[in-house]
C-alpha cells in the first residue's frame, strides 16, 4: 500500500495536486496488450487507473507521447481474483460504476461465501414440503429463473394493493366485496411462489447469494403491502391503534435480521408458528370479510362472558365487553409482537460475544468485517427503533384532506424495505451495519415542516415519498448490478 500524489492539468492550465491511497497489484493483461502496461493501481474506491503506460505498436499515442489517444476495452484477471471489465480511453481509465460502489471487495468475497443458516421450519411448512417439490418438478420450466419467481409474486401482491388503494385511498372503508378476494388471491400466489423460488434454485443448480438478498429484499417491500390491506379488510381506519399494530409486526420482523447480523441465525417465530402461519392468518382474514362481510368484524366476542358484576368498576371487564373482533385481533397481534421483540433481545444478548458462537452458528471465517458484540448490537438496536419510532411520529401525523395519508405509509414502508434490506446485506457480505442517514433526513424535515408549517404538508409529504423512492431504487439496482457482475451472473434469467 502507497499514498501516491500527482499532478493533474486540466484545460486552462489549472494545475490540481491530488493525493489516493493505492494498494498495488499484479494483474494478468491479455497476450494483445502484454508489454503495454507496467502498472496498474487499485484505489480505495475500487476504480483502476493506468500509472505506467509505455507507448510501443500496441499503443497510438498523442503528440506528447504520454497518454493513449485510441478507445478500446481491456478484460482481464488480477492475481486477487477481482474482475473488472474497463475502457481506456484518450486520458482517463473509466471505471465501470460513476459512482463509489456499495460492496467493497471484502463485501463481495463475504457473499460470495454466505451460507444461509435457517432456525428450522414449522409444522405447517413440513405440510406443504411435498407440494411444493412437486410444483417445482412437475410444473415449473428449467429456463425460468428463481429470481423471476420471487418477482412474480411481489408482482402479483403489489397488483392487489393497487385495487385496494383505488377503492379505498383515504382508509374508510365500503370497498367492493370482490376486493377482498382480490386480496386474498394476490396474497397466496405470494406466499407459494415465495416458497418455490429456493427450490427452483436449488433444482436448477442456480443457487446464488443473490437469490437470498432477492428474496429477502421483497419481503421487507412487501411487509408493509401485506398490513395495509389487512387493515382494510379488518375495516380499521388510520389512527394510534393501527400504527402501534402495524409496529409490532415491523420491528420483530427486523429485529429476526438484526439477530442474524449478531448470531448467524435467523429466527422468526416458534416450531409452531412462523411466517408461513402468519401469511395463512392474514389470507383468513381476507377470506372472513369476503364470506362474512365487514359488518362481521363488529362482533363482540367477549360481551356475554362477564357478568354484571364483573362489569361493575372494572375498567378491563369493560373494555374487554365492548371490544370489537378486530380490535381483539390488534391486541392479540401486539402482544405477540412484544413477546417476540423480548426473545429476540434476550436470544442476542444472551449469545452474542460468547464462545459458543464461535463453535456453532458464527465461527469466525463467518464474521468478517462485522461489527459485533454487546456495544454493536446495542448501536444498531437503537439504530432500528429510533427508525420505527420516527416512522410511527410520520403515520400519526394529521393530513388534510384525508386521501393524502397513503403517502404517509408508503413512506414509512419504502424506508423500512430500505434500511432491512442494508442490514440483510450487510450480514450477507460480512461487513458493518449502519441506518443509511438520508432517508431519516427527509422524514424529520417532514416532521419539522408539520410543527413550523413553512409549507403545504401534502406537497412535502409527495416530495419526501419521491425521494426515498429514487434512493431506494439506485441503492437496489446498484447492488443487485454489482453482485451479478462479481458472480458473473444475471439477475432475471438462467
Amino acid at each position: 500500500m502507497a499514498i501516491t500524489t500527482w499532478m493533474e492539468t486540466a484545460p486552462g492550465n489549472m494545475t490540481t495536486m491530488r493525493t489516493t491511497t493505492t494498494t498495488t497489484v499484479t494483474p494478468t493483461i491479455p497476450s494483445a496488450c502484454s508489454g503495454n502496461v507496467a502498472l496498474w493501481s487499485l484505489t480505495r474506491c475500487g476504480a483502476w487507473r493506468l500509472t505506467s503506460p509505455r507507448a510501443n505498436s500496441g499503443w497510438r499515442t498523442s503528440a506528447s507521447g504520454r497518454s493513449p489517444s485510441f478507445l478500446t476495452e481491456v478484460v482481464f484477471q488480477p492475481t486477487r481474483n477481482i474482475r473488472h471489465s474497463f475502457e481506456v480511453n484518450s486520458h482517463r481509465i473509466l471505471s465501470p460504476r460513476a459512482m463509489a460502489p456499495v460492496l467493497s471487495q471484502s463485501g463481495l468475497e463475504g457473499l460470495r461465501n454466505y451460507k444461509y443458516k435457517p432456525a428450522g421450519y414449522t409444522i405447517l411448512d413440513d405440510l406443504h414440503q411435498p407440494v411444493w417439490n412437486y410444483i417445482t418438478a412437475k410444473w415449473l420450466p428449467r429456463w425460468l429463473a428463481p429470481n423471476l419467481i420471487t418477482l412474480t409474486g411481489l408482482i402479483t401482491l403489489l397488483s392487489s394493493y393497487v385495487v385496494i388503494v383505488y377503492h379505498d385511498v383515504d382508509f374508510s372503508g365500503g370497498v367492493p366485496q370482490w376486493n377482498y378476494l382480490v386480496a386474498g388471491i394476490g396474497l397466496f400466489i405470494y406466499l407459494h411462489l415465495d416458497c418455490l423460488d429456493g427450490k427452483q434454485a436449488r433444482s436448477t443448480g442456480t443457487s446464488s447469494p443473490l437469490g437470498q438478498l432477492f428474496d429477502h429484499g421483497c419481503d421487507a417491500f412487501a411487509v408493509h403491502l401485506v398490513l395495509l390491506m389487512m387493515m382494510t379488510s379488518l375495516q380499521l381506519s388510520h389512527d394510534w391503534k393501527v400504527v402501534a399494530a402495524m409496529l409490532y409486526v415491523f420491528i420483530p420482523w427486523w429485529l429476526a435480521h438484526w439477530e442474524e447480523y449478531h448470531t448467524g441465525v435467523m429466527v422468526y417465530g416458534s416450531g409452531l408458528w412462523g411466517v408461513t402461519e402468519a401469511l395463512y392468518a392474514v389470507f383468513g382474514i381476507h377470506m372472513y370479510t369476503y364470506f362474512v362481510g365487514p359488518i362481521g368484524w363488529g362482533w363482540r366476542p367477549f360481551a356475554n362472558t362477564f357478568t354484571e358484576e364483573h362489569l361493575r368498576g372494572n375498567a378491563v371487564s369493560q373494555a374487554l365487553a365492548a371490544m370489537p373482533l378486530n380490535e381483539v385481533l390488534l391486541v392479540s397481534c401486539g402482544m405477540a409482537g412484544i413477546g417476540l421483540f423480548c426473545q429476540q433481545v434476550d436470544r442476542v444478548y444472551r449469545l452474542t460475544g460468547t464462545k459458543l458462537l464461535l463453535k456453532t452458528s458464527l465461527p469466525l471465517e463467518e464474521r468478517g468485517d462485522k461489527q459485533l458484540g454487546h456495544w454493536a448490537a446495542t448501536s444498531h438496536l437503537l439504530q432500528i427503533l429510533w427508525t420505527c419510532i420516527g416512522c410511527g411520529t410520520l403515520l400519526m401525523l394529521p393530513v388534510v384532506p384525508k386521501h393524502h395519508a397513503r403517502a404517509l405509509f408508503e413512506i414509512h414502508g419504502i424506508n423500512y424495505a430500505f434500511q432491512a434490506t442494508r442490514l440483510i446485506l450487510a450480514h450477507m457480505a460480512k461487513v458493518p451495519f449502519e441506518i443509511a442517514a438520508w432517508p431519516n433526513v427527509l422524514i424529520g424535515v417532514q416532521l419539522a415542516n408539520h410543527v413550523l408549517k413553512l409549507h403545504d404538508p401534502v406537497q412535502v409529504a409527495y416530495a419526501v415519498l419521491a425521494g426515498i423512492s429514487v434512493m431506494y431504487l439506485v441503492y437496489v439496482t446498484r447492488v443487485i448490478g454489482e453482485i451479478c457482475r462479481s458472480l458473473g451472473i444475471r439477475a432475471l434469467t438462467i
